[in-house]
C-alpha cells in the first residue's frame, strides 16, 4: 500500500517538473504565429484598390479575409499568415493605422508573418513615408522610395530569375502601374524586378522571423481600367509572393 502511494507521488512530481520545464522553455522563445494560414487583405480606410487584389485572389483560387484598422490595432493579425496592404491613399494609411497599427504590423511580421505591400503598401513599408511631412513608416524594409506619378502599363525586367517570386515568369513583363514608388534598395534587400538600372520595381527582404515583399506596380491589375492580371501573367507574381511565408 505504501509502495503504491510512493509511486503515485513520484509520478505527480515528475509531471509537475515537466510542466514547469515546458513553461520556462516557452517563456524563453520568441513569439511566433503557429497554425495560421489565412491571407488577410487590408480593406479599411484609404484602401480604395483592395477590391482589385481581392478579385485577383478569387481568380487564383486563394481564400482571404478582409480586415480593417480596428482589426489590426486589436492584435487580430496574429490570426493571419499573410497581410496584403493594397494600393490606396498613402496619407490615409498613416493617419488611420497610426503608430498603434504600425506597431501591430511590425509585431506580426517580426513574429513570422508575411507582409505584401503594393503601391501605397510599398510607401508605408519604408522608414519614412513620402507624403507631406515625411512621417515615420513601418521601417520593415531598407528602401528609399522616390514618389512618382503616372498610370498605365509599364515594362519591368526580372533581375533574379531563380527567385521563387519569379517562378514561371518571363524575363520582361508588362504590368499595371499607378503612382507607385521608384525604389532604391538598401542593406539586406533583394531586387526581384527593375524599372531600369537605377530603380527597383519589386523587392524582397526579411524582418525578424518574417518576410517582406514590396511591389511598386500592381500585380493584381486594375478592374476600373480593364487590366486583366491573368492575361498579362502578373497575377503569378502575387501568387508566388504568397508562398514566401516562413510558416
Amino acid at each position: 500500500m505504501m509502495s503504491s502511494w510512493i509511486k503515485l507521488l513520484t509520478i505527480c512530481l515528475i509531471g509537475s517538473a515537466l510542466t514547469i520545464g515546458l513553461l520556462f522553455l516557452s517563456l524563453g522563445r520568441k513569439p511566433r504565429i503557429h497554425g495560421r494560414h489565412e491571407v488577410c487583405v487590408y480593406a479599411g480606410s484609404g484602401a480604395v484598390l483592395a477590391s482589385d487584389v481581392e478579385h485577383a485572389l478569387e481568380r487564383l483560387g486563394i481564400s482571404y479575409r478582409e480586415v480593417d484598422e480596428n482589426f489590426i490595432k486589436s492584435g487580430g493579425l496574429m490570426e493571419c499568415s499573410a497581410l496584403i496592404i493594397p494600393g490606396g491613399y498613402t496619407a490615409s494609411y498613416v493617419s488611420t493605422l497610426g503608430e498603434d497599427g504600425f506597431e501591430e504590423i511590425r509585431r506580426f511580421v517580426k513574429g513570422g508573418g508575411l507582409y505584401i505591400g503594393i503601391c501605397a503598401g510599398a510607401y508605408i513599408a519604408a522608414e519614412r513615408v513620402e507624403v507631406e511631412g515625411r512621417p515615420k513608416g513601418l521601417g520593415i524594409i531598407d528602401i528609399e522610395n522616390v514618389r512618382r506619378r503616372g498610370m498605365g502599363l509599364v515594362k519591368i525586367t526580372i533581375a533574379n530569375m531563380s527567385h521563387p517570386l519569379a517562378e514561371g515568369c518571363p524575363k520582361t513583363m508588362s504590368i499595371w502601374y499607378q503612382n507607385g514608388p521608384y525604389m532604391k534598395p538598401g542593406k539586406g534587400v533583394e531586387v526581384i524586378a527593375r524599372y531600369d538600372e537605377e530603380y527597383a520595381a519589386i523587392v524582397c527582404s526579411t524582418y525578424g522571423d518574417g518576410v517582406v515583399v514590396v511591389f511598386s506596380p500592381h500585380p493584381e491589375g486594375s478592374l476600373e481600367r480593364g487590366v486583366d492580371p491573368i492575361k498579362l501573367g502578373t497575377a503569378k507574381l502575387l501568387k508566388n509572393a504568397l508562398t514566401l511565408t516562413r510558416r
